[in-house]
């Protein structure tokens, strides 16, 4: 694999003071962990910055509907001035009282408060949005106040899938989906550990022939599952008894002259590899249970 580097880096940044106290407030480290596998290996994506302004899109139509909510909601609470022959009077809609009459502006700061506060986390989640690739494992990490990391081993890698819809290719980007062998949930499921979706790249087929790369590296190389592996280590040990085992008959056929001095011995290292394969078999069969 290549050397480490970073791709598709948020382009533009917030304050670093407002940065640090919302990481702090959400107690939420700026970066991850790098996923097992060779430091060398390690190559970091991160979502597009086109990305970005399609949150920013999708942020501003919530927001936009939310607001003509309001406005509907408290328009029993608001007065309308129209121009009279003397001066300004107020028409007024539904019961007008101390409360209903401050009910309006304390809504609509509110609405602007948490505006602005929500386009901070939607900023900051931007930037808190990693996808770290090693030759062993693949590492993705978004979210602010709920934090979701998953790891997802490359070897276990069983179909990509680049998918975008209209939205996105109108902003040029796409989304990853990897699922794995391993793991729990349906396929429907967003939170299956079986399931991990890279949103927003602008270099999603870069990404998936990299991860194709190493899955082929890997399994060229015999890496594979560990249960897999231990399943084999029985099946080549019961061969290799079973092989001892008819030597060992045979041996016994021939005249005590034609034996060899160490026969015993083998015959007795044979018997203790078929004990220690019994033992790895049982050990197997409670994983699986």
């Amino acid at each position: 694999m290549t050397t480490g580097s970073s791709e598709g880096a948020p382009s533009g940044r917030m304050p670093a003071g407002l940065k640090r106290l919302l990481l702090r407030l959400f107690r939420v480290d700026e970066r991850p962990e790098p996923p097992p596998g060779s430091p060398e290996s390690l190559r970091t994506f991160r979502a597009s910055p086109r990305f970005f302004w399609y949150s920013l899109l999708k942020w501003g139509l919530g927001q936009a509907g939310a607001l003509f909510g309001l406005v509907v909601s408290t328009l029993g609470f608001l007065p309308f001035a129209f121009w009279a022959d003397e001066g300004f009077e107020f028409l007024e809609f539904g019961p007008w009282t101390d409360f209903t009459r401050a009910l309006g502006p304390l809504l609509l700061v509110l609405f602007l408060v948490q505006l602005v506060a929500s386009f901070a986390v939607l900023r900051l989640g931007y930037e808190m949005r990693w996808y770290m690739v090693s030759d062993r494992a693949l590492r993705i990490r978004y979210g602010i106040y709920s934090v979701r990391e998953q790891t997802m081993t490359v070897v276990n890698i069983q179909n990509m899938a680049v998918k975008r819809g209209p939205l996105q290719r109108l902003f040029g980007i796409a989304d990853l989906e990897i699922r794995t062998a391993s793991g729990a949930g349906s396929d429907d499921d967003e939170d299956s550990l079986s399931r991990g979706l890279l949103q927003g790249l602008d270099n999603a087929e870069e990404l998936r022939n990299l991860l194709l790369a190493s899955l082929r590296q890997s399994r060229d190389a015999g890496l594979g599952d560990p249960d897999d592996d231990a399943a084999g280590i029985v099946v080549e040990g019961e061969r290799v008894v079973e092989a001892a085992a008819t030597w060992a008959r045979d041996d016994a056929a021939r005249p005590p002259s034609s034996r060899g001095a160490g026969d015993e011995s083998v015959l007795a290292a044979a018997r203790q590899l078929l004990a220690e394969c019994r033992e790895l078999r049982a050990a197997v069969g409670r994983a699986e249970g």
